[in-house]
């Protein structure tokens, strides 16, 4: 029949078979890689909003905040409801970067970056107080965490 080659017809269609299966490898790598970074993005993006957010909330306390992170014995019962509910909400932010990292949504330096800024406040005597007494509604894995990278706390 025909002078047609099957064997050589058989063998050009599983090469381009497979040529077609590397091609949809690689734009999927492709995708996957440009979703990855979209995420992250707007991982980063969220983060900053929420910061925003959580800066406005402090700066708004400004002298609550620097007389608690001073002198804890020096506030009001009033004034140490609200001082931790400032500190939590603070350390909430920090939770949140630290959830966003170990599911590599954000890179190290931003981490790096939020745990830079804890530190300023984790030298205030009347912040780690706090958050050493308010440690206990976060999971134990941030606690320890936070443990790890200040021992004043």
């Amino acid at each position: 029949m025909g002078g047609y080659d099957w064997a050589a017809i058989e063998a050009v269609a599983s090469v381009l078979g497979v040529v077609g299966v590397v091609i949809s490898i690689i734009f999927l790598v492709y995708e996957v890689r440009h979703n990855a970074r979209a995420i992250e993005g707007s991982t980063v993006q969220s983060l900053m909003s929420l910061e925003r957010e959580v800066f406005s909330l402090l700066a708004e306390n400004a002298d609550l905040m620097h007389k608690g992170g001073s002198d804890l014995t020096s506030l009001t019962e009033a004034e140490v409801y609200r001082y931790e509910r400032a500190v939590g909400t603070y350390m909430s932010l920090i939770y949140s970067a630290y959830i966003q990292h170990k599911r590599e949504l954000v890179e190290d330096e931003v981490w790096d970056a939020y745990v830079n800024a804890l530190k300023r406040h984790m030298a205030a005597s009347g912040f780690a107080a706090t958050w050493g007494d308010i440690k206990v509604g976060y999971p134990a894995s941030f606690q320890k965490e936070m443990s790890a990278k200040f021992s004043n706390v």
